[in-house]
């Protein structure tokens, strides 16, 4: 309580000036001499005034600056600097110098914060890279990058060329099985026409298998991009699988879909996979039902893709994305582990996510995003998650 009574004595008499007269009066001052001091004072106080203004501009025009309370500290203390020089040249003829002696406390204070903060961040300001180091690295980065396109339009050239020799030898043995059947097939005994039967659907297959490596490999190199109209792509997409959903008694029910801006092979190719796996997978006795519906998100449009199939284990959830993993056999149900992949190709090249919710006997939901602007740096360098964002 003693300790407390000058400090409330202090500030009860903060702008009292009664026990000291105008610093005019206290020794012999020339005019040259005390306006010297006055001039030099606010002179002094105007420039720390302006630094302070000019950080406080700085950091809310550039965002994202590191370290910015180092900052905002530095300037509270150039600011309080100043304010010590305004003081002293008001008091020749103010004399507030309990004020004078408050500004200086807290001038003292900021300032070991200040020092306090410069030391903590110390290590941290020595490994900010200078505008030199960032040019270097863009420089490495432009390089990387052509070195990537080059390396991708090169693959790009092999996988056509591939699967050109690779289907060419596989048209041949399909033709003559088939020639051999046409011409022979009457002296043929079972066996021999099944030998030809699974050869001909192997060769089939392997020729889907080829197409679809090479649709996997051309993801991400189109960078034509345009607006789609998703309504008219879905109802392609419906006419083409006609027989298949007449056949297995589908429903499918599409909300409105919004126009976006993508490539219309990339989009089809989401689109055809999807509709095509819930209509194949589907439980024994059971018309599949397929809900399609699209919610505008701001900065991008969520879909969704919901059945009433075999569903999808929790343990399966990430496995179903990656290149040639198949839950089922062929027997059971046709296909090259491709789809799945290629859907999540494209989405992570459009800078979107997709994640699903299935249970097992009851129906899957695949949910994916695609943003309304597509990044053209982002659209060559894939995300891997599979989870939505928080």
């Amino acid at each position: 309580m003693f300790f407390m009574e000058p400090i409330i004595d202090f500030f009860r008499h903060l702008t009292d000036t009664s026990d000291w007269p105008p610093r005019w009066q206290c020794g012999t001052w020339t005019e040259f001499h005390g306006w010297l001091y006055i001039v030099s004072d606010l002179t002094i106080w105007l420039a720390y005034m302006a630094i302070p203004l000019i950080l406080i501009r700085f950091l809310l025009i550039k965002t994202g600056v590191p370290m910015s309370g180092v900052f905002w500290l530095f300037g509270a203390f150039i600011l309080l600097c100043g304010m010590t020089h305004l003081i002293d040249a008001i008091i020749f003829w103010w004399p507030a110098y309990r004020l004078s002696a408050l500004i200086r406390f807290l001038t003292g204070v900021v300032s070991v914060a200040t020092v306090i903060a410069l030391i903590r961040y110390f290590n941290v300001a020595l490994g900010l890279r200078t505008s030199q180091e960032y040019e270097r690295e863009l420089v490495l980065r432009q390089q990387v990058v052509q070195e990537l396109a080059r390396s991708n339009q090169e693959l790009q050239q092999f996988a056509y060329i591939a699967s050109h020799d690779l289907q060419s030898p596989l048209k041949t043995i399909s033709n003559y099985l088939g020639l051999l059947e046409a011409k022979y097939g009457s002296e043929l005994d079972t066996d021999a026409k099944r030998l030809i039967n699974v050869s001909t659907a192997a060769s089939e297959r392997m020729r889907t298998l080829i197409n679809d490596l090479l649709n996997f490999s051309r993801v991400g190199n189109r960078t034509d991009l345009k607006p789609v109209n998703l309504n008219q792509s879905m109802a392609e997409i419906i006419d083409e699988y006609q027989s298949d959903i007449q056949a297995s008694g589908a429903q499918i029910e599409v909300g409105p879909l919004p126009t976006i801006v993508v490539h219309p092979t990339d989009i089809y190719q989401i689109f055809q996979n999807l509709v095509s796996n819930s209509l194949k997978y589907r439980r024994a006795d059971v018309a599949p039902h397929l809900h399609i519906r699209s919610t505008d998100k701001g900065n991008h449009h969520l879909f969704a893709f919901s059945d009433n199939g075999i569903g999808i284990d929790q343990q399966h959830y990430e496995r179903v994305f990656q290149i040639f993993q198949r839950l089922h056999g062929r027997n059971q149900y046709t296909g090259t582990g491709i789809g799945l992949a290629t859907v999540k190709k494209v989405i992570d090249v459009y800078g979107g996510q997709i994640w699903l919710d299935s249970a097992v006997g009851i129906g899957t939901t695949v949910y994916f995003t695609i943003p309304k602007e597509i990044n053209p740096i982002q659209h060559h360098e894939p995300t891997r998650s599979l989870h939505p964002s928080d």
